[in-house]
């Protein structure tokens, strides 16, 4: 909410889709572009739009590695016209086919 601003629209969700359980956090706020969705999950990084905004920067980066560790993968993509979707893909089965 801090980082969509004011007044924007945030929409949870949770399905399964094939193989994965699908949590996505949708919303309307200014977003990011191509470059900067390629450098949010790098460890420390924050968008020079919210330099005064509290945060370490570490959010989405611990987010990626816990989902890869089981896995899954964390999915940025634009919306349209205006926003950002974040969806974490959880495998539904263990990575290593449940073998203990």
């Amino acid at each position: 909410m801090k980082y969509a601003g004011h007044g924007a629209e945030i929409v949870l969700g949770c399905t399964a889709e094939g193989l994965h359980m699908i949590v996505s956090v949708t919303d309307d706020g200014p977003g990011l572009d191509a470059r900067e969705r390629a450098l949010a999950t790098t460890r420390f990084w924050r968008s020079g739009r919210h330099g005064r905004t509290a945060g370490t920067g570490l959010g989405l980066a611990i987010a990626e590695q816990l989902l890869a560790g089981r896995g899954g993968r964390l999915e940025l993509t634009p919306v349209r016209p205006r926003g950002l979707r974040v969806r974490a893909l959880v495998p539904l089965a263990p990575a290593d086919g449940g073998a203990r």
